[in-house]
């Protein structure tokens, strides 16, 4: 009797065959920043502290068909020109979780900023997102993914226990409907 071992697993099974980012990261969410509904950003953690600044999927953003551009140009700062060398990654751009990554505009002017949300170093801008800014809509938090930060182990485990998990962040997002 002749056995093929691949059909004894379902292809068409997402749960078997998750993202990059669903294996390696975890995520966490801020809700309605500066008192703005639906204004929600997702952070997703490494264990080696890398953190990717993304849109939460609640985002006032994914609403709006609009055609926009990405500014990330933040008053005097350049976020495209931040420089980092080395294994310690010296020389990025210093961030409060106050700090504008890059701001959204749509065609009729109309704009909003997305803030960084956590105290870290810039390490870069998703040169991807650059050149296709499309990907912000179509993949969020994959190839969308807007920024790499990097922080000190004590402020990237303390500001993930100050966070919404991804099941408390469900659970707020869809009794708010």
């Amino acid at each position: 009797m002749e056995y093929n071992i691949l059909d004894s697993i379902d292809l068409n099974d997402s749960t078997i065959y998750k993202s990059f980012t669903d294996r390696y990261f975890s995520k966490r969410y801020i809700l309605n920043i500066d008192g703005i509904k639906n204004n929600d950003i997702m952070l997703m953690f490494h264990s080696n502290r890398i953190t990717l600044l993304c849109l939460a999927p609640s985002h006032f953003f994914f609403k709006r068909p609009d055609n926009y551009s990405l500014n990330f140009t933040v008053g005097e700062v350049d976020r495209l020109s931040n420089l980092v060398k080395g294994k310690g990654k010296k020389g990025g751009q210093m961030l409060t979780p106050k700090s504008v990554i890059c701001k959204v505009q749509w065609s009729d002017g109309t704009s909003f900023n997305i803030p960084c949300c956590m105290k870290g170093t810039l390490i870069e801008i998703n040169e991807n997102l650059v050149k296709h800014p499309e990907l912000l809509r179509q993949e969020p938090d994959s190839d969308g993914f807007i920024a790499i930060m990097l922080s000190s182990i004590a402020i990237s485990e303390a500001t993930k226990k100050e966070l919404l998990n991804h099941e408390e962040y469900l659970k707020r997002v869809n009794s708010s409907l």
